[in-house]
């Protein structure tokens, strides 16, 4: 039986990815914090869990040649990386430094599969990114997020190890608690008559559902080349303006939605992806934005009930 490692397997993105590859018939592992009740890890599919920070050592514990490590665990947020600057690296750089370690250490075989963001690349234009866009993150976030991409090209290059980055724009899906689409439910369904919104309105987002993105991760796996740079995203973008007002319009019509014409420091205005080279590798997004916008909303007020 093939074997796969999740760091962060309590996230949205981990749980999901041990999910997915246990329904293809993985032995599946786990580390990061937190108390997993045994229904809890038969519910999502995780065989073994450490409940410990992300270290060479604890991965070695496990005894096992992995066939695919997914590296989820790290910082998820511009807005912790701005207050918690230290903590944010330690999270993002020193994880994944000691994944790369253990890899090198143990002479693995396991294809690794990083989740970056687009935040690497800082601001750019109104137009899909490419992968090879050079520019300067905005945020400590980014800038951690850089330096993890060059340890994995690093350590790709040095010890041929087979690594995938993939740059996720905005990951969502039902069991997301966190972020836009998040905040906007409960902003809007608490709301009197008004919500105010960060920014002008006008700013862009690639929304990516997480069926998609598993999808992704299914290709790259068969990747034979060392070393993998690509966009995950749909190629499709979404103003901010048009994303609330839609859920405003499936939890209460009557709240007004405005915008504070401030900006959101650490944020780029625009993300979009370019997907011609994970189209060119077979992808094809599944999941239409507009559709599965409802299902979430409709998700997130069931909690409610």
């Amino acid at each position: 039986m093939k074997k796969i490692l999740v760091t962060g397997a309590k996230g949205f993105l981990g749980s999901n990815a041990v999910k997915h590859f246990k329904a293809l018939r993985y032995e599946t592992y786990g580390i990061g914090h937190g108390i997993f009740s045994q229904d809890d890890l038969k519910m999502i599919g995780l065989d073994h869990w450490k409940n410990s920070d992300i270290s060479s050592n604890v991965i070695s514990e496990f005894q096992q040649n992995f066939d695919i490590i997914i590296h989820c665990a790290g910082s998820g947020s511009v807005g912790y990386s701005m207050k918690n600057i230290d903590e944010d690296f330690k999270k993002t750089v020193d994880g994944t430094y000691e994944v790369l370690e253990y890899m090198r250490e143990c002479k693995s075989k396991a294809h690794l599969i990083y989740p970056s963001s687009p935040a690497v690349q800082g601001e750019h234009p109104d137009q899909p990114i490419k992968e090879n866009y050079i520019g300067v993150p905005a945020s400590p976030y980014g800038y951690h997020k850089k330096i993890a991409e060059d340890l994995c090209k690093s350590y790709s290059k040095e010890f041929q190890l087979n690594i995938s980055i993939v740059r996720l724009f905005s990951l969502y899906g039902n069991g997301l608690r966190k972020q836009l689409l998040w905040d906007a439910c409960d902003m809007i369904a608490n709301a009197k008559d008004e919500v105010i919104f960060w920014g002008t309105g006008e700013e862009t987002r690639d929304f990516i559902h997480i069926s998609d993105v598993l999808s992704l991760f299914n290709i790259l796996v068969n990747k034979k080349e060392k070393l993998h740079i690509v966009n995950g995203g749909t190629g499709t973008k979404n103003r901010i303006k048009k994303v609330v007002e839609t859920i405003r319009d499936l939890i209460n019509p009557n709240i007004s939605i405005n915008f504070n014409k401030k900006v959101n420091k650490g944020n780029p205005k625009y993300y979009c992806a370019d997907i011609q080279k994970i189209e060119n590798y077979g992808f094809k997004a599944n999941k239409i934005f507009n559709q599965e916008i409802k299902n979430y909303v409709k998700w997130v007020k069931n909690l409610d009930d």
